[in-house]
């Protein structure tokens, strides 16, 4: 992360607002463009071969369309449809730097800008990644961008345009811009529940055996809960800002919905604080249950070191070279003195059990 901020900070340095500097990881795949027209009755998937080939599109007013634009690291591609549909400067920059914290704006012309993170949580290396997402909404289109992954992440609402299930087809483009915002949000979701049965398995870790590594691994889903946070509160606030205004391009029937995705937004927050106070707790107990172990051992040496502290003055008696002892020649003293000692032992171990300390 700290090698793309240095690379955002030199690529940019110098350069007036609006620039199209692509930020971020390098990618050797070509832009992928889908065309999906549809309206109630019918509808049309399309691959636009390249780029340039916009320009020839002739778009039905009657129908809804959705550019699904995968791969934002071409500044041509960008400036192109840029162009064509006429958007501004910082809506372009904004689209091809994955560092953007996730915001909503309207433009003139009509133009609502919406950029945020979609987030997945790998549980192989236990990281979640994240991926810069933008969306556009100009009258009856909207342009989706997204960096380019080996699966499309958008791939379930076209599916559900294909398959002409639910309300997708029935309702306008700001619907379709619920329907994307909301399979973000749920993708949030399955992040939070994978960091759940983390805690859970750490907890049971920590409480049976605490061993160092648990303290690396809950610092590690410390650091996972705030990536995620980081993401969903600005999310929260610009579905709260765009709930705030009237905005033409959003009627009331999609507003309901979008309130649907602010109590959704809340909900994680809450549940990632609920998350943060848990871990917080659970590195409490991970110290509580070093210091209780440390103290068993001192226990433990301390209890063996009373008991050899007699034995030893008893042997540091008799091992004195003196000629007036006159245990030193009688026939029984070496038995004695062992059997002395093995009851003093016996005797220190009854009082210890006695009084808890073993």
């Amino acid at each position: 992360m700290s090698k793309r901020k240095r690379n955002h900070s030199q690529s940019t340095l110098g350069t007036s607002p609006g620039t199209l500097t692509y930020v971020g990881a390098d990618v050797n795949y070509a832009t992928k463009i889908t065309w999906i027209e549809y309206n109630n009755e019918e509808y049309k998937v399309c691959q636009i071969p390249h780029f340039a080939d916009l320009n020839q599109l002739e778009l039905s007013k009657t129908k809804r369309h959705w550019f699904n634009i995968d791969g934002i690291h071409e500044p041509q591609v960008i400036a192109t449809i840029g162009e064509i549909f006429n958007l501004h400067p910082l809506i372009l920059e904004d689209i091809m730097n994955t560092e953007q914290k996730p915001k909503f704006e309207s433009y003139e012309g009509n133009q609502l800008f919406f950029t945020f993170k979609m987030l997945n949580y790998n549980v192989t290396t236990r990281e979640i990644e994240s991926e810069h997402l933008s969306l556009v909404l100009i009258d009856n289109c909207v342009l989706s961008f997204q960096e380019e992954r080996t699966t499309d992440i958008f791939l379930p609402v076209q599916n559900r345009i294909v398959s002409s299930a639910g309300k997708t087809r029935k309702n306008g483009v700001d619907y379709l811009i619920y329907c994307l915002i909301d399979l973000v949000v749920d993708t949030y979701f399955m992040c939070l529940d994978c960091l759940s049965d983390e805690i859970e398995r750490l907890e049971e870790d920590i409480i049976e055996d605490a061993k160092p590594l648990a303290m690396r691994e809950l610092y590690g889903l410390k650091r996972e809960e705030m990536i995620l946070r980081k993401s969903i509160y600005p999310l929260r606030e610009m579905i709260a800002t765009l709930l705030r205004e009237d905005y033409p391009s959003i009627t009331h029937y999609t507003s309901l919905y979008f309130r649907d995705v602010l109590d959704h937004t809340s909900q994680l927050i809450e549940n990632i604080d609920s998350h943060r106070d848990l871990i917080a707790s659970l590195m409490d107990l991970y110290l509580s249950q070093v210091s209780n172990k440390m103290n068993n051992i001192m226990k433990v040496l301390t209890v063996i070191s009373v008991i050899f502290m007699p034995l030893t003055f008893v042997a540091g008696i008799y091992g004195m070279n003196f000629d007036n002892m006159p245990e030193l020649h009688w026939q029984y003293s070496y038995p004695v003195v062992w059997i002395v000692m093995i009851v003093m032992v016996i005797l220190m171990l009854i009082g210890f059990k006695r009084k808890g300390w073993l």
